[in-house]
């Protein structure tokens, strides 16, 4: 198992070999042509293959070509063989035709120069790798510190949930058992206009009933856990058409891949928070959650026909402006390690767009 993934990466390589090196040729002998009397291979170019002085160190820059692509492809060790080639195959002709020391200097010049380049380009790109791997390193620490941290939210959430199903919403039930009680008159007859006011009490309660009910479910994760992230947020989605007039759809684009449990909580609970301020501040009635599954990446969009709003300058002031559940939004996107936009104009409705490799 430990041998494929070397094998893999020199596959990929091999390409990218034979291309340098069929460039690398292709450039010396054009810039030789004339120095080796092959003029003729070149009948479109041998004014230009003749050139001397300025023109031929001008002539020169074509090899920057190579050296850059073997910079990008294959590093530091790329970089030093492609240029000791591009010495080796432009000094004949270079020191049988510079008879001044300033033309040597001007050509000595672009040879450091060229290899400074390719030195800057795979540095930075060997920086980069060592960035990535050691991202892809600490990425289990990482997860484990999330996942700590999201047991300890989903626990309490549960703990809420169970309060306010166990005990918050069996107290009311008893108060409205006793408003009911009232206005049957057990305590006594009532006159019209107080049963009248009554009763409103009592459908008042029967609806923070509801409303407790339906936060309780919220705050539960059971139907993720139950069913995955896609069936969960297809539920999520009905939930709120049924509950509202805003018709929601679920579109999956491209073929859907298994993705962390951690990162399925994190996905679901900025959806979730997304069809909430639809469903509270947005005055839409339609909105489009579309998820797009990639190889390596994940994207989630929840646009909506609403009212929209306006973003305030400072991206962290959401909190201060009663915009509360962008900011919840923002620091669940952080432990994910992933990036949310957020796009809104007034009239034009919103648009939340979740970025993440998972």
């Amino acid at each position: 198992m430990k041998n494929s993934v070397p094998a893999a990466r020199r596959t990929n390589v091999v390409p990218h070999f034979w291309v340098l090196v069929i460039m690398l040729d292709f450039f010396i002998l054009l810039y030789n042509s004339s120095f080796i009397d092959i003029t003729g291979w070149f009948p479109w170019g041998k004014e230009l293959m003749a050139a001397q002085g300025v023109t031929l160190f001008v002539l020169n820059f074509i090899f920057l070509i190579p050296i850059v692509y073997a910079s990008i492809v294959f590093g530091l060790r790329g970089t030093l063989l492609t240029w000791l080639t591009f010495l080796a195959g432009v000094l004949p002709r270079t020191l049988s035709e510079v008879h001044t020391m300033e033309e040597a200097l001007r050509f000595a010049l672009f040879a450091v120069l060229a290899l400074f380049m390719g030195l800057l380009i795979s540095l930075t790109r060997n920086w980069t790798l060592r960035e990535r791997a050691m991202q892809k390193e600490m990425a289990p620490r990482r997860w484990h510190s999330v996942s700590k941290i999201l047991k300890a939210q989903e626990n309490e959430r549960k703990r809420i949930a169970r309060e306010l199903h166990d005990d918050t919403i069996q107290d009311l039930l008893v108060i409205v058992n006793h408003v009911h009680a009232i206005e049957s008159g057990i305590h006594g007859e009532l006159s019209q206009d107080v049963k009248n006011q009554v009763e409103r009490i009592e459908n008042e309660m029967l609806r923070v009933i509801d409303s407790v009910r339906k936060m309780s479910r919220d705050l539960r994760s059971s139907v993720l856990d139950n069913t995955g992230l896609v069936p969960a947020l297809k539920w999520l989605a009905e939930s709120l058409s049924q509950e509202s007039r805003i018709k929601v759809n679920v579109t999956v684009n491209g073929k859907e891949h298994k993705i962390r449990r951690e990162a399925e909580m994190l996905i679901f609970r900025i959806a979730q928070e997304a069809i909430s301020n639809i469903r509270q501040h947005s005055q839409a009635t339609e909105a489009e959650i579309t998820l797009d599954f990639a190889a390596d990446d994940f994207r989630m969009t929840v646009h909506d026909n609403g009212g929209g709003f306006c973003l305030p300058e400072n991206i962290g002031s959401e909190s201060a402006t009663g915009q509360l559940g962008l900011d919840i939004m923002k620091q669940r996107t952080k432990l994910l390690g992933g990036r949310l936009d957020i796009q809104s104009e007034l009239g034009q409705g919103t648009t939340i767009t979740l970025e993440a490799d998972i």
